[in-house]
């Protein structure tokens, strides 16, 4: 009677073989993740390259577009639009509304932030979830739009308008707007500008900070007031920097940009009053 030999199976051996391959698999999601994510991000750069390229203009006028940079002595003092060169400034993009409007009717503006290079549509739904991951032609996509508050009017006549923008890490939507402060980028030209169908705004940075989510930078007028120009004058106190002298009255329009951080529960933000002109 013959007997039967050959080697026992270690339990040892059996579990390691499982955990390896447990890390494979872990490490091949992660990769694909990651992947699946770059290229997404890729997507959106080029539809909104596409959509810049297809519906902008440049005018030409970009020496001019900044006013008073912020380096030095030359920081802005006084009233909003208080010069007649404001006045006759002509912003440095055209946009061709007519046309990006057959796209997406939901558009509302363009931003362009000089000293940023960032140059993008505004969007604005029926609620403040519907363009956090659409872009301006409805694609699904993480880095989303660049929109403005649903309970605004969507005319930026509105005391306070916020307009949101994911901070991306590959720089891209707000992703840079916190350049204004970390890297001083606010002393090169401390202006944007917000091109609607039916008007060019300018506006003047005079608060950069970071806030809580649901601080009082998020605050919603329904009408002009003192209540209001009290407020502006609060939130101009809690500027990290100096932006110059800003004067408000119940007449002022201000836009909030506003991005998040790496602690979620705060958020930076930039706010600018209109030149008036």
């Amino acid at each position: 009677m013959s007997k039967r030999g050959g080697k026992k199976k270690n339990p040892g051996n059996v579990l390691l073989t499982i955990g390896i391959l447990a890390c494979l698999a872990v490490m091949a999601y992660a990769g694909y993740r990651l992947i699946t994510t770059l290229y997404a991000y890729r997507q959106g750069e080029k539809e909104y390259s596409r959509i810049a390229d297809a519906y902008t203009t440049d005018t030409g006028d970009h020496a001019a577009a900044g006013g008073e940079s912020l380096s030095g002595s030359g920081a802005y003092s006084g009233e909003s639009g208080s010069s007649e060169a404001d006045a006759a400034l002509k912003p440095p993009i055209q946009v061709d509304f007519d046309a990006l409007k057959k796209v997406n009717g939901d558009v509302v503006g363009w931003l362009y932030i000089p000293a940023l290079d960032i140059s993008y549509p505004v969007m604005q739904g029926e609620d403040d979830d519907y363009y956090l991951h659409r872009t301006t032609e409805r694609t699904y996509n993480f880095s989303g739009s660049i929109f403005m508050e649903a309970k605004n009017s969507g005319d930026f006549t509105d005391p306070n308008t916020i307009i949101y923008g994911h901070n991306m890490k590959n720089g891209s939507m707000f992703g840079t707007l916190s350049h204004l402060l970390t890297k001083e980028k606010y002393r090169e030209d401390s202006t944007f500008w917000i091109l609607t169908p039916e008007k060019n705004l300018r506006y003047r940075m005079f608060s950069l900070h970071e806030t809580d989510a649901v601080g009082s930078a998020y605050t919603l007028f329904e009408g002009t007031g003192q209540t209001f120009a009290d407020w502006a004058d609060q939130m101009k106190s809690q500027s990290a920097v100096d932006l110059g002298v800003q004067n408000f009255s119940e007449g002022s329009r201000i836009v909030t940009l506003s991005t998040c951080t790496a602690d979620s529960a705060s958020r930076f933000v930039v706010q600018a009053v209109l030149d008036q002109g």
